[in-house]
């Protein structure tokens, strides 16, 4: 009797064994399916570019944000003149650009003759909004938009990857031209010989409007005003009283030069909306 006990006692043991021998093989099974599992989770960085670009492209916006918020503090790359804020914000080529601009001589017109962010001279800006990133793998577009004096803007940044960050490679404005056009052409114009100025009595020459400039040449019966920023001439006719005005815009109204004397030296230039804005003659 007491041997039969042993025997089923033994027997109990054998299977207590067995048993956590089975626990101890699913443990070890589960960890190694884990494991598996976890592995096979794709790492954003070993992931085709544009999966990486889609997980990192909002990084282009803080960048454009940040630049508007430091120039309306009247700082960042435009008001600093510090190649280290410059460069934090723009790639190499353009940054090179706008450097070399900062470097010219106090009170000398520049390649920039408006407010390079809001693409005017004059600002009350409202609804002011940076859209989201469009990425095309190391390229990306921010659209900004914003209403100024109550008319709706939108200006397109162009971004390119410069390692881990987004850099700006250049503006594009509504009017059609960039801001690296804008270098460019006053590149090209600085090269050319100044145009004629005629200090006798004659409206031809180059003038200086507020922050801008524009050269005006005798056409028959009119004079052909090209100016600084800005594609194709718009046309002004005597008026009377060394007055000068444009033909009609879109809206009906008209640009004026109103002269201070006969020898259109100095004066206002009034804009068709009734901005008005300094003209003097510029030196040749």
């Amino acid at each position: 009797m007491k041997r039969l006990f042993d025997l089923s006692t033994a027997a109990a043991v054998l299977a207590l064994a067995a048993l956590s021998c089975s626990w101890g093989r699913t443990d070890t099974n589960v960890a190694v399916n884990s494991n598996a599992v976890a592995t096979a989770t794709p790492d954003i960085s070993s992931t085709p570019e544009s999966s990486g670009a889609e997980a990192t492209f909002a990084a282009a916006e803080p960048l454009i944000a940040d630049l508007y918020k430091q120039h309306d503090l009247n700082k960042g790359p435009f008001r600093d003149r510090k190649r280290s804020v410059v460069d934090k914000y723009f790639a190499k080529p353009l940054a090179d650009m706008i450097w070399k601009n900062e470097q010219r001589p106090e009170g000398e017109m520049g390649a920039i003759d408006a407010d390079p962010l809001y693409d005017a001279q004059d600002t009350d800006i409202k609804k002011f909004s940076v859209g989201k990133a469009v990425v095309n793998g190391s390229k990306a577009t921010v659209q900004v938009t914003f209403e100024n004096y109550g008319e709706n803007k939108t200006i397109t940044y162009v971004m390119a990857r410069d390692g881990d960050a987004w850099k700006i490679a250049d503006i594009k404005y509504p009017g059609g031209y960039t801001l690296v056009q804008s270098f460019r052409e006053y590149e090209k114009t600085a090269a050319d010989p100044p145009a004629a100025s005629s200090p006798n009595g004659e409206f031809e020459g180059k003038y200086r409007v507020g922050e801008t400039t524009c050269t005006v040449r005798p056409d028959r019966m009119a004079f052909e005003v090209k100016w600084a920023k800005g594609s194709g001439s718009e046309y002004f006719f005597y008026k009377d009283a060394n007055v000068f005005e444009s033909e009609e815009d879109k809206s009906g109204g008209r640009n004026e030069f109103r002269f201070d004397d006969e020898k259109y030296n100095t004066g206002t230039f009034v804009r068709a909306d009734g901005k008005t804005f300094k003209v003097s003659r510029a030196r040749a």
